[in-house]
């Protein structure tokens, strides 16, 4: 009777001790489990969310395919410049029959509170095929607006050959503009996929140009962009324009996925000073040389800015 008991106690230890044993590896595998999970690698969206990063709702659609552009600076006809040199308030020159230089009569007034829109409508009677070029923005430093010429309906970003300035005077009216333009397109090489806009936000991330608590604003924006400009004919890639708080801009090429910052006063600098050069040229008669120069010489553009 008693050796029962002894064995029956024997039984109940044994047993209390497997489960014992049974809930510590449970609780070790969930652990090991656990630690799995928290060690994996996470998705870009959930570093985004862990640095505090805001991204706009981006397009999800079909994933284009597109290739690199030839193109060359358009020279201009007569026929071409003919309803801008016949039209009444205006005194043009073009120079290398490819570069546009206007004088206004009467200074067009904008004002601080002007739309998009109607800058660009304000200003399109003045320019050779408008319906080609967009409105980007007002440099307050330099009192420009700029427009970028398009090309199949996309923007071709801070490139020399295909942009219009309006300089404003002192009192925020246009008073001269200049102008360039592109010819017609042809496709550089093969096809080859874009890169969807989120990884073109990916790109920023992985350089430092976008970092925690930052917001990327307004729409990834799909245009061309030619890192290196050079005379005659060029090649410019489609290239994602991703924009940081409202006023940093990048350019992420849509093939490669290679990212750099924008420098717009640095642009318009350099724009400026060639400009300058082209227009110093003119005829000493030229009425529209000796304002527009004016106008430089209050800018207070020269050599010297560019490397300070």
């Amino acid at each position: 009777m008693q050796w029962g008991h002894i064995k029956t106690l024997f039984i109940l230890s044994f047993l209390i001790l497997d489960i014992y044993l049974l809930v510590q590896f449970v609780q070790k595998q969930e652990e090991a489990d656990n630690g799995i999970l928290d060690n994996r690698e996470l998705s870009f969206e959930e570093q985004l969310k862990a640095e505090n990063i805001t991204i706009p709702k981006l397009e999800t659609g079909g994933i284009e395919k597109e290739s690199y552009i030839s193109v060359s600076q358009r020279l201009l006809t007569k026929e071409d410049v003919e309803p801008l040199m016949a039209k009444q308030g205006v005194s043009t020159e073009v120079i290398d029959n490819y570069f546009l230089v206007s004088q206004l009569e009467d200074p067009i007034p904008i004002t601080e509170s002007a739309s998009k829109d109607n800058i660009s409508e304000l200003v399109e009677s003045y320019l050779l095929f408008p319906e080609q070029y967009m409105y980007w923005g007002w440099n307050k430093d330099l009192n420009v607006l700029i427009f970028f010429q398009e090309i199949k309906d996309r923007p071709v970003y801070f490139n020399q050959n295909a942009v219009a300035l309006a300089f404003l005077n002192e009192s925020n009216e246009i008073t001269h503009l200049t102008q360039t333009m592109l010819g017609e397109p042809e496709p550089q090489g093969e096809l080859q996929t874009l890169i969807p806009p989120l990884q073109s936000i990916k790109a920023l991330y992985s350089r430092s140009y976008l970092n925690a608590d930052e917001e990327v604003t307004g729409d990834v924006v799909l245009g061309y962009y030619a890192r290196l400009l050079t005379e005659g004919n060029q090649v410019i890639a489609p290239t994602w324009k991703v924009t940081v708080n409202e006023e940093r801009n990048y350019f992420v090429n849509a093939i490669e996925g290679l990212a750099s910052p924008a420098n717009e006063i640095e642009f318009l600098h350099s724009t400026i000073t060639s400009d300058e050069k082209k227009i110093a040229a003119l005829d000493s008669e030229s009425e529209v040389k000796h304002s527009f120069l004016e106008v430089i010489n209050k800018l207070e553009i020269d050599n010297r800015s560019e490397t300070e």
